[in-house]
């Protein structure tokens, strides 16, 4: 049985010893590596939670970014649900993927309303169509427990 079979039924999230650098000009033609994320390794079973906590700058959204492959590892390996993560299989993946941010301004556009911001996913991704989207965020909106008047409110204006 392959790796990636077992691990499968086992993990939905699997990070081996993942490190990104980044290339900082210390002079004329000569870099130096910026080792943001050096050698981090865990796996989160289907169900569990993981929280990264941190100082600041310490890489916790370094991490979160080189899982979604916002940016391309320097090394290690991500397996997604048993699947290699990598430029290939991110695409089909990414419907299943969310960061979330401590603060909300990091995730949500201020200048777009509710509606706007939940909507336009669902249609990227195929989920809805121009014909069942209006329905589709109003099931959306019910199963979190907010009523429809907020569709077209802002982002700052939910506390």
């Amino acid at each position: 049985m392959s790796e990636e079979v077992k691990n499968k039924s086992e993990y939905l999230v699997e990070v081996r010893d993942l490190k990104q650098y980044f290339p900082i000009k210390t002079g004329f033609m000569k870099t130096t590596p910026l080792k943001a994320v050096d050698g981090v390794s865990f796996s989160i079973k289907p169900g569990e939670t993981l929280g990264l906590v941190g100082e600041s700058g310490c890489g916790k959204t370094t991490v979160g970014r080189s899982l979604l492959r916002l940016y391309t590892p320097t090394s290690g390996d991500v397996f997604f649900d048993g699947e290699r993560v990598d430029e290939k299989s991110i695409g089909h993946m990414r419907r299943q993927m969310q960061m979330v941010f401590q603060d909300p301004y990091s995730s949500l556009n201020p200048r777009k309303h509710i509606y706007e911001i939940l909507s336009q996913p669902m249609l990227y991704h195929g989920i809805s169509n121009k014909e069942t989207v209006h329905r589709d965020v109003d099931r959306l909106l019910d199963m979190v427990g907010l009523p429809k008047h907020v569709l077209g409110r802002y982002p700052h204006e939910f506390s």
